[in-house]
C-alpha cells in the first residue's frame, strides 16, 4: 500500500528557545521531528496528523554524549543510536544500552534514529528502554515555563504514550553512576517483519557485594511484553541480599515470566521472558564479577 504524506507546515528553528515557543504557541497542534524514523511512518499511516511539524536538525547542542560531574553519564535527545553504539562510554557496566542501541534496525536507521525520539515514541517494543529502566535514568523535560526531571520508570503511560506535556522537550538523559561490581546485559527475541521488530527483550542490571558472591541490588525491564516497557519489580525483590545461586536465578526468571502482560502470542512470549530473563540475569551476574570500577 502506498501512503501519501498529509499537508502539514514546517518550522526549522534554530535554537532550543525557538522550539519552545513554538510547542507553546502551537500546542496540541504541533510534532517534534528528531530523526524521523517514527514519526513519518505514524504520519503516513495517519496514526499522527499534526497540522505542524517542528525539525530540530538546525538545533545545536541537543546531540551530546558525555560524562556527568559525578561520574554518571549524560545524553543530548538528539543522540543517535549509531553514536552510543560508537561511544566508548558506553563500556563496561554501561554497555547494555549499546547493545541494544546495535540491535535497533538498520545502519540507516541507527545512523538517523535519536535516542529520545525513541523513548518519546513509547513504542511497547522499545529497545532503548529495558536498559535505560535498569540504568535508573532520568529525563529532563523542557518547556517556556521550566524544567522538571522525570524518571523514565514513570515515563510512559500507554502505548505511544508519555508524562509528557504538548509543551515539553525533552532535552537531556541522565544515567546516574554505577558502583563496582555493577554488571548489565541485554537480550532479546526478534519478530521476523519488515522492520525486524523485537519480539521480548529483557535487560538486567545486578550490583554484587565486594566478595562477588551476594546481589546487593538488582533491576530487571522488558519490552514487547506489556503496554509500555515495563519493570519486573517482583523479581527483582527476590534477587535482592541474596546469595547467587542457580536456583536463585531459576526463580526470579519464572517471577519475570509470571509478570508479563502480552497483548498477543502471550504464552509463547511468557515462555520466551523467561528464558531471556535467565540468560540476562546470568551473564549480568559474571560481567559484574568483571568488573572492578
Amino acid at each position: 500500500m502506498i501512503y501519501r504524506m498529509p499537508r502539514f507546515e514546517y518550522f526549522a528553528p534554530k535554537n532550543v528557545e525557538e522550539v519552545l515557543f513554538l510547542l507553546s504557541e502551537y500546542k496540541g497542534k504541533a510534532k517534534v521531528l528528531a530523526g524521523g524514523t517514527d514519526l513519518l511512518i505514524r504520519i503516513k499511516e495517519r496514526k499522527a496528523t499534526p497540522a505542524y511539524i517542528i525539525g530540530l536538525a538546525e538545533v545545536p547542542g541537543l546531540d551530546f554524549i558525555k560524562a556527568g560531574d559525578d561520574r554518571g553519564l549524560r545524553l543530548g535527545a538528539l543522540a543517535t543510536h549509531q553514536s552510543i553504539v560508537d561511544s566508548t562510554l558506553f563500556r563496561g557496566k554501561y554497555a547494555l544500552l549499546a547493545t541494544a542501541c546495535r540491535k535497533i534496525g538498520t545502519p540507516q536507521i541507527r545512523n538517523m534514529g535519536t535516542i529520545g525520539g525513541n523513548l518519546c515514541n513509547a513504542g511497547p517494543s522499545t529497545d532503548s528502554a529495558p536498559p535505560l529502566l535498569t540504568l535508573g535514568t532520568m529525563l529532563k523535560l523542557t518547556s517556556i515555563s521550566g524544567q522538571r526531571e522525570v524518571p523514565l520508570d514513570e515515563f510512559f503511560v500507554a502505548p505511544f504514550q508519555t508524562v509528557m506535556r504538548e509543551d515539553e522537550l525533552l532535552t537531556e538523559i541522565v544515567v546516574p553512576p554505577l558502583p563496582r561490581r555493577s554488571g548489565g546485559s541485554y537480550h532479546w527475541l526478534t519478530k521476523i517483519t519488515a522492520i525486524d521488530e523485537t519480539l521480548v527483550g529483557v535487560a538486567a542490571l545486578v550490583i554484587l557485594d565486594g566478595s562477588g558472591k551476594e546481589i546487593q541490588d538488582a533491576r530487571i525491564a522488558l519490552c514487547s511484553v506489556a503496554p509500555t516497557p515495563m519493570r519486573a519489580k517482583k523479581a527483582e525483590e527476590v534477587l535482592k541480599g541474596k546469595k547467587v545461586t542457580e536456583m536463585l536465578i531459576d526463580k526470579a526468571a519464572e517471577i519475570v515470566g509470571s509478570e508479563t502482560r502480552p497483548r498477543s502470542m502471550a504464552d509463547y512470549r511468557k515462555r520466551m521472558s523467561l528464558v531471556l530473563a535467565r540468560r540476562t540475569i546470568k551473564e549480568a551476574i559474571d560481567k559484574a564479577r568483571n568488573q572492578e570500577g
